[in-house]
């Protein structure tokens, strides 16, 4: 007897740790809705998923922007049960805050809160109904710890951390684990153009950290992974 796959959702799903994210998750019997910007990313990744057996739909979206917000909100309607929620969709400009242009702290802002926020406000009606879901946060050591040339980023991270945590209280009583993940640097297209001089070669990798993040998604009955740090063996550069 076959038994029927679970849904998950995954923004930022077209390179780095989201692709890894999303390949693990199909491997572990979910259908996965793949959510990026880049449709040509998007469909290598639905391949590569397509081709190990496994399960998924691409949606070519920016989570920063309004109209695609609502286009993602009528995909996600149409979904009978929601499983997992990951919010992985992230941007990083490092910089002097002397030098950190308005449009930037805004992006910083949109797209690493604001953006979270509203993919899980669109999601958590969805697991209150079904009396489950997991709403995964991939945030950042920046989003405990300040770091300089970096206040944009940072202060976007810890504001995840307050929205993740102020959710988890809230959602406890529906049975809604929410999970977030505080990762140190992983080598992904993130740092393609960054400044910063941080050796790539000895940087966490996307696989290792996907395959550690969806083993603690798949805790079962009330286990949850709410904060957990990733961090090299060696600690921060």
């Amino acid at each position: 007897m076959s038994i029927s796959k679970k849904n998950a959702i995954v923004t930022g799903a077209s390179t780095g740790l989201g692709k890894h994210l999303s390949i693990e998750l199909s491997q572990n019997n979910y259908h996965v809705f793949l959510i990026a910007r880049n449709i040509e990313k998007l469909e290598i990744v639905k391949e590569n998923i397509l081709d190990s057996g496994g399960d998924c739909s691409v949606f070519a979206a920016d989570i920063s922007n309004d109209n695609d917000i609502n286009k993602i909100s009528e995909v996600v309607d149409k979904i009978a049960q929601i499983d997992v929620l990951v919010n992985n969709a992230g941007i990083g400009i490092f910089n002097k805050i002397e030098n950190t242009s308005v449009d930037e702290w805004d992006k910083h802002i949109s797209v690493n809160l604001r953006g979270s926020f509203l993919m899980s406000k669109m999601v958590v009606p969805n697991m209150k109904k079904n009396k489950s879901g997991k709403i995964v946060f991939i945030n950042s050591v920046a989003g405990l710890h300040p770091y300089p040339y970096s206040s944009a980023y940072v202060a976007s991270k810890f504001g995840l951390t307050g929205f993740s945590s102020s959710l988890r209280e809230e959602l406890r009583e529906s049975n809604i684990k929410v999970l977030s993940y505080h990762p140190g640097a992983i080598d992904t297209p993130f740092w393609n153009n960054s400044k910063t001089d941080f050796p790539r070669k000895e940087m966490l990798s996307s696989k290792d950290v996907a395959e550690s993040i969806v083993s603690s998604i798949l805790a079962k009955k009330n286990i949850v992974h709410e904060q957990v740090i990733i961090r090299r063996t060696a600690g921060d550069f």
